[in-house]
């Protein structure tokens, strides 16, 4: 294949920052169509979407598929979607790259990943914090042994731009299926797996709502209840924290928020894995990232001298890239799948699977803060 052909089906600030940045830096990739609901000027199109040219704009996703018969969709759009622009394009046989979390639950996650292999399509689920130089260098540490057996783990995800703002359609249930635990609590799931090659098998969890429309006369008071809670009504999960067991048998305490307070870190990467051979410290925020480790019989830490990352600093400036650096290399997710497509692969990683096992997870940590009690985490 010596061209690919791309539609996009949700084109968004997230388009722009993550997936543009790939399909214009690839030689190979081309964007043929763009499906979404805000209207927008055909020159606005044509030059931040075309390279110059004209690019049709629909508002059917299926009709879109239909006529201009893409190579491949990237699904970048509520969460509701997922599920049936996936379909819809694997039943086509059209490759898909989507969104995390793929689906609502994981019976429709589990579809998508079914329906991609039995297709010999490739199905990608974009975790792209898996390409941080830092997290694959945690990832190598850990497999060569330099904490020994895995004890325990911690990590947390944090961000503060739903602490004075409503958090939009990820804030309701209908439209997301999950709140934070979905949105940035699916990249801590991913990151546990991806680094400690390790499958969670138990979960027990707790999720805080905060609402602040309940006292017209006071709107700014904040009331805070259980995500349960029947007053939360279609307001999803604004904080989640979830213990967690692992097949191996090491334990995990996790906790993700858009409700912590940030600064310049805007959003706050973090997981320690704890062995009996030492510690291995991942941390990535908006000033930088490092990987620091501590051997069992020193008292001092370790900085990995980890290539193509800024190093964190507590004071330092405020950049995006940053926290996501490898959005304009070959590392990007995005552009790993237009080659994929391009070289007639059928698989690449992070896959649909690896988006279902994060589903499975999320509707486990659900479930156990709802009932207040262990559950397991259904296998594939």
């Amino acid at each position: 294949m010596k061209q690919v052909r791309v539609g996009v089906i949700g084109p968004s600030w997230w388009v722009d920052y993550w997936h543009l940045p790939a399909l214009i830096s690839h030689p190979d990739a081309e964007i043929v169509a763009l499906c979404g609901s805000k209207p927008r000027e055909a020159s606005e199109i044509a030059q931040k979407y075309g390279a110059g040219k004209e690019v049709p704009l629909y508002t059917d996703y299926e009709l879109m598929m239909d006529e201009i018969k893409p190579d491949g969709v990237i699904v970048c759009t509520p969460n509701d979607v997922h599920h049936p622009a996936t379909m819809a394009a694997l039943s086509r046989g059209i490759h898909v790259t989507c969104e995390k979390p793929v689906a609502l639950n994981a019976a429709q996650a589990r579809e998508m990943a079914k329906t991609a292999e039995e297709k010999q399509l490739i199905g990608m689920s974009n975790f792209p914090y898996r390409a941080n130089p830092a997290a694959t260098e945690l990832k190598a540490q850990i497999a060569a042994g330099y904490v020994g057996k895995i004890l325990h783990v911690s990590g947390q995800y944090h961000g503060g731009f739903g602490l004075h703002n409503r958090p939009g359609w990820r804030g309701s249930r209908e439209h997301s299926g999950s709140g934070i635990l979905g949105d940035l609590g699916s990249h801590l799931i991913d990151l546990a797996r991806y680094t400690m090659q390790d499958e969670f098998s138990a979960v027990t969890a707790s999720s805080l709502t905060v609402l602040r429309d309940l006292d017209p006369e006071n709107p700014s008071a904040l009331h805070l209840f259980r995500s349960e809670d029947p007053r939360v009504g279609d307001r999803n999960d604004d904080s989640c924290a979830f213990l967690a067991e692992f097949n191996s048998g090491a334990q995990g305490i996790f906790h993700t928020s858009w409700i912590a307070h940030q600064g310049a870190y805007t959003q706050h990467q973090e997981l320690e894995v704890y062995g009996t051979e030492g510690r291995l410290r991942f941390l990535a925020t908006h000033t930088g990232t490092y990987l620091k480790g501590l051997k069992v019989g020193s008292n001092r830490w370790e900085t990995f001298n980890v290539g193509g990352t800024v190093l964190h600093d507590e004071n330092g400036d405020d950049d995006e890239d940053y926290f996501r650096p490898g959005r304009h290399n070959a590392t990007n997710n995005t552009y790993r799948w237009i080659e994929a497509i391009k070289n007639g692969a059928t698989t690449i990683t992070p896959d649909l699977v690896d988006g279902l096992r994060a589903q499975l997870v999320i509707d486990a940590v659900i479930k156990a803060s709802a009932e207040r009690r262990w559950i397991d985490v259904d296998p594939l």
